[in-house]
């Protein structure tokens, strides 16, 4: 049975995603058009066809118990020695973003982690490890605030390039506690 290889993100917005274009650019990162600025919520998982009507059912319950997030992506720092990755750190609204991460992260959706969820925005995946210390220098003022309003399902197509195919939109009101 063929399997389709999706993704859930809150897309970075803009005018930040160009921003943040710019630094992984600069640090270049090999991603860099294949996928847009984001926040991972469910990394790569694979999906049978039968499966794919109920990954894209997850995300609009899921939205309709989230307040829009208010983040702040800043400053760089990595995960080296663990893997060649640097990335923003995400501040702000954390505790509501760890909420919504776990409602977008059940079946068919979520599946085996290799490392704990951490809130990250990817600027360099794979990174020379030498190269690392002077890029998280060079970024240890960026720092941008962003709203975000929305989740999307994304999905891997041809070239290894992900594109969204689903967004759903927050609440306007707080969910009930």
């Amino acid at each position: 049975m063929a399997r389709r290889r999706f993704g859930v993100a809150l897309l970075v917005p803009p005018p930040v995603a160009a921003e943040v274009d710019g630094l992984r650019r600069a640090l270049g990162d090999g991603a860099l058009g294949r996928i847009p600025p984001h926040i991972t919520l469910v990394p790569p998982v694979n999906l049978a066809e039968d499966d794919v009507s109920a990954a894209v059912d997850v995300l609009p319950r899921a939205a309709r118990a989230t307040r829009p997030l208010d983040l702040r992506l800043g400053p760089a720092t990595t995960f080296h020695p663990v893997t060649p990755v640097v990335y923003l750190a995400v501040a702000g609204d954390v505790e509501a973003l760890h909420a919504l991460r776990d409602r977008v992260f059940e079946p068919p959706l979520a599946r085996p982690l290799t490392h704990p969820f951490v809130p990250h925005a990817t600027l360099a995946d794979d990174m020379a490890p030498e190269r690392i210390p002077a890029a998280v220098a060079a970024l240890a003022d960026y720092v941008a605030d962003v709203r975000v309003e929305s989740v999307h399902l994304l999905e891997e197509q041809r070239g290894r390039i992900w594109r969204p195919i689903v967004e759903a939109g927050f609440s306007r009101r707080r969910p009930a506690p």
